[in-house]
């Protein structure tokens, strides 16, 4: 499970807590993991630091709720094979996650706690960037070790990031280091946060725009619209938040799922007139 699979974690829990275990402050949460032995094992993540619901150490005298995140009757993809996966779309995950303990219509946004020190560092980065105006983030990477039918073409990203600056807008790029995702015209702050200061960086933003992935989760987080672009590979609806700007690239009702390059979800991409982005940001900045 990756982070954003926990961020949703964290939405859950605290609509299990506030539902189920009334709000008992006492009681919190044992994010646990089923292990193939039968076994199953603490979960330790940077995502559930200082979240009030969770433990992340704790001895047998405390009060505790065990959550198996990875139990497969709460699995949104149904199957999942090396060329296609199939995904249950008709609510969002954390809905499909709180379905399975008796609650409807939970809230659904994610939650994040940061430390003084992550904080701190941040005012570093910004003073050292002289970053004191508004600003909107972007995050132009996406995660094509799963689908490449996820990927938003990087140049069309370029665009972007052109227009809005030349309407003086100022951008900040943030996601990981690599040589050649570099976005000319935006502040460079890759590679030298960790997801939970790239988080609060995007905190300060006045809107953060990306394609589907983990900091979208985080900006829903810290309460920052989203721009997103969703490729035909995947349903808003599972993993989107209403009040987000979600573009649907689709070429059909459903999700394609495919993992093997789909010439389909290319096309539509390709075919996408990324001035759409632009100004939908633009006309919400203003």
């Amino acid at each position: 499970m990756g982070l954003g699979g926990y961020l949703f974690w964290t939405a859950a829990a605290r609509e299990i807590h506030k539902k189920i275990l009334g709000g008992n402050k006492q009681i919190k949460f044992l994010p646990l993991e089923a292990c193939d032995n039968g076994i199953t094992k603490l979960i330790k993540s940077e995502i559930f630091l200082n979240n009030p619901y969770f433990f992340q150490e704790f001895n047998n005298s405390e009060f505790v709720f065990p959550l198996v995140l990875n139990n497969q009757d709460l699995n949104y993809c149904k199957s999942d094979t090396p060329e296609k996966a199939i995904h249950r779309y008709d609510k969002h995950v954390v809905g499909q996650i709180c379905e399975h303990y008796g609650i409807e219509n939970p809230k659904i946004n994610c939650e994040i706690y940061f430390s003084d020190e992550e904080i701190k560092k941040v005012d570093f980065l910004f003073e050292e960037n002289k970053l004191n105006t508004k600003f909107v983030v972007i995050e132009p990477q996406s995660n094509e070790e799963y689908s490449i039918n996820k990927v938003y073409p990087f140049q069309k990203w370029q665009n972007v990031v052109n227009q809005l600056t030349s309407s003086g807008i100022c951008v900040v790029q943030i996601g990981r280091k690599t040589k050649d995702k570099i976005l000319d015209g935006a502040i460079n702050l890759t590679g030298i946060t960790t997801f939970r200061e790239a988080a609060q960086i995007i905190s300060r933003s006045s809107m953060f725009i990306s394609s589907e992935g983990g900091l979208m989760h985080a900006a829903n987080g810290v309460g920052i619209k989203s721009l997103i672009v969703y490729t035909g590979y995947i349903h808003p609806q599972m993993t989107g938040y209403p009040e987000n700007f979600n573009i649907w690239l689709n070429h059909d009702s459903k999700p394609c799922g495919m993992k093997m390059k789909c010439a389909e979800c290319s096309k539509a991409v390709l075919s996408h007139d990324e001035t759409e982005i632009v100004e939908i940001a633009k006309e919400y900045l203003k």
